[in-house]
């Protein structure tokens, strides 16, 4: 595959070709065939659009589009190519392809620069307005090389003129948009019309014998030489080459009826022997398989490390990556670059780069994580939280009229910019946006007010309007949650016969939930703070504040425990006591050598006693010492008793 004339996606938001609003990109999928060999038969995620919904007892149809548009690229005359400048969604929007914003500065953000450009053009179609009102840009989209919109028809022209534009040091170019994304322009060699179903049914075969199921790995090497790809004409334009890494991506997608046996599938991938110079042709692999452990990319034509951009900061787990046979090999700082890019990688062109105790180390923070606080002497709020959740997820009336009352307060705030997983898609948040009382983003008192809901009712009111959810089960799932409690004071005494109050609980829970909204599964972390005292609700408790704070999923690893680095000296089974460690009448110098000793025979299993002759015997360099300890053993002239027992 000749990468350089193939489209490229976002740098690191996921991007799988489907119209977007503003936020992260949705896809519809259909689980036809589970090729992990689940017997069951499952429907997917559906689309934001509403049109795109499923008809009762059918398929959802943007996947009957979508492969409808494969069917139809493939068998259409190249010369004929349709024209779908006007968007079908329903919004009477027309879409326009906008090139330039790869080649941009701002493609170096960590979105690959969408936002910037998505703000630049609204900005100037608004200095173009005559009343300087906000020109929005409905919805968009990365299709390989162009960023395409959607724009309101009255806005058609003027982003039209807007062509020619500097946009972070290069001039944008503006026009109708006429490529359909993620489809084959060619025609089939023997002139038949298949339908759609053999479209699909051909390139999921492709997949399926490239599959191996027992190393989960897919082997996509050499693609320009399958005959079956060939036949097919995937290769007889660089337009139908371009479009054709997509579309195998968004079919296997479609074979799979969850996100989770589609992650546990595959854990290695080789695009080796594939004539890659950039990732341009082959970037939406990062976007499906973000958990990817081992990648061959060995025998291309990566020259540096800006040929790999695109996929800095993906694969986030990835253990092992092959990159023999490019001439990035050859740069100085290669390995350093792998490195910083991929926290986990052990193993960079067959070579050890990373221990796994190196690995572990990366993740500790200065000051450890420790067990939290939580003190409940008669499990009043461990018996809350159980019930809580089970509650607010089955049956929130019941939830409501059990502890809450007519003084309880609640409100919701969605924290937009916390860190999230860099491996899931960010939801959206129109549900809660118009309800969120984030008081940075709130500063008009009667905003603020509104948002603040006092009594039962109130909050029953706000609930209902809130998408179903479904938190983990604690018993089972308990790491995934963490949860305090403090006992405060001084709470109203709803009875009125303590003047000085009466004792409470504040109750901290933070942890993660499953959105259910429409069809569609969110992934979404949250944090809830609890004030609950005395009261005439189920268990004699009432909740008296319940504040609700929202963030995209970020994960749990943040308040997972850590272990206590291990001293040096006990780091070694044969090392004496206080070796490699500061102490009376030793050198700096001494220290650190007898630290670097440890760290050779860590890695060679040779005694101290052989560490330390092959790093003095190398001018004390652990990657010198390291190479001529391998030129030693593959010769066999290092004796038994040069290793540990």
């Amino acid at each position: 595959m000749k990468s350089g004339k193939g489209p490229k996606g976002r740098s690191s938001t996921a991007d799988r070709g489907g119209i977007r609003k503003r936020g992260p990109t949705r896809i519809d999928r259909d689980g036809d065939l589970d090729m992990d060999g689940g017997a069951g038969r499952g429907r997917g995620k559906r689309g934001r659009d509403s049109g795109a919904r499923a008809q009762a007892g059918g398929r959802p149809q943007v996947w009957d589009k979508t492969l409808n548009a494969i069917h139809e690229a493939i068998t259409t005359n190249k010369d004929s190519q349709a024209n779908i400048r006007q968007s079908k969604s329903g919004g009477n929007l027309e879409q326009l392809s906008v090139r330039g914003l790869k080649q941009s500065r701002a493609a170096s953000h960590r979105d690959g620069g969408v936002e910037s450009l998505l703000g630049f053009l609204e900005r100037r179609l608004a200095a173009d307005s005559k009343h300087g009102t906000r020109a929005k840009i409905s919805k968009s989209r990365v299709e390989g090389d162009v960023f395409v919109v959607s724009v309101r028809p009255e806005l058609v022209d003027k982003l039209l003129k807007l062509s020619g534009v500097q946009f972070a040091g290069v001039a944008l170019t503006i026009e109708p948009y006429s490529q359909l994304d993620g489809m084959i322009d060619q025609p089939m060699p023997n002139g038949t019309t298949p339908s759609t179903a053999d479209t699909k049914s051909k390139m999921t075969a492709i997949l399926g014998r490239r599959y191996y199921q027992p190393t989960k790995l897919l082997n996509l090497s050499t693609l320009r030489n399958d005959p079956d790809l060939i036949s097919m004409g995937i290769f007889g334009t660089a337009s139908t080459e371009s479009k054709f890494f997509p579309a195998l991506m968004k079919v296997w997608d479609m074979n799979f009826n969850s996100s989770t046996t589609k992650q546990e599938a595959v854990e290695s991938v080789s695009l080796a022997d594939n004539q890659l110079a950039t990732l341009t042709a082959v970037t939406t692999l990062a976007q499906t398989f973000p958990d990817l452990k081992n990648l061959d990319l060995s025998n291309n034509n990566f020259k540096d490390s800006q040929s790999l951009i695109g996929w800095r900061w993906k694969f986030r787990n990835l253990e092992f990556l092959d990159l023999t046979g490019n001439p990035i090999s050859a740069d100085p700082t290669f390995k350093d670059t792998m490195l910083k890019w991929y926290p986990k990688l052990r193993f960079l062109n067959n070579a050890e780069v990373r221990t796994a105790e190196e690995v572990a180390a990366l993740k500790r923070t200065p000051i450890p994580n420790q067990p939290p606080y939580f003190q409940d002497d008669s499990q009043i709020a461990e018996n809350f939280v159980k019930a809580f959740f089970a509650g607010y997820d089955n049956d929130r009336n019941s939830l409501l009229n059990g502890v809450y009352d007519s003084h309880s307060r609640f409100s919701l705030s969605v924290n937009p910019t916390a860190p999230r997983d860099q491996q899931t898609e960010t939801a959206g948040w129109d549900a809660y946006i118009k309800k969120s009382r984030n008081l940075l983003k709130i500063n008009y008192l009667p905003a603020r007010m509104s948002r603040s809901c006092v009594g039962a009712e109130r909050i029953r009111d706000m609930w209902k309007s809130l998408p179903s959810t479904r938190h983990p089960d604690i018993a089972a799932h308990p790491e995934e949650w963490l949860i305090e409690c403090h006992p405060i004071p001084g709470l109203p005494d709803p009875s009125g016969q303590s003047e000085t109050g009466v004792g409470g609980l504040l109750v901290m829970v933070h942890g993660k939930f499953e959105e259910l909204n429409a069809g569609k599964v969110e992934l979404r972390s949250f944090d809830r703070t609890f004030i609950i005292g005395p009261g005439g609700g189920v268990g004699g408790i009432r909740v008296i504040s319940d504040i609700l704070c929202l963030r995209a999923y970020g994960g749990h690893e943040a308040w997972a425990l850590e272990t206590q680095p291990i001293p040096q000296q006990a780091a070694h089974p044969a090392a004496p006591e206080g070796y490699g460690m500061p102490g009376p009448g030793k050198s700096d110098q001494q220290v650190q050598q007898e630290q670097l000793v440890m760290q050779i025979s860590g890695k060679t299993k040779m005694t101290l006693q052989y560490s330390e002759m092959a790093l003095s015997g190398n001018g004390w360099n652990v990657d010198a010492a390291l190479k001529n300890f391998e030129e030693l053993k593959a010769q066999g002239t290092l004796p038994p008793e040069a290793f540990l027992p």
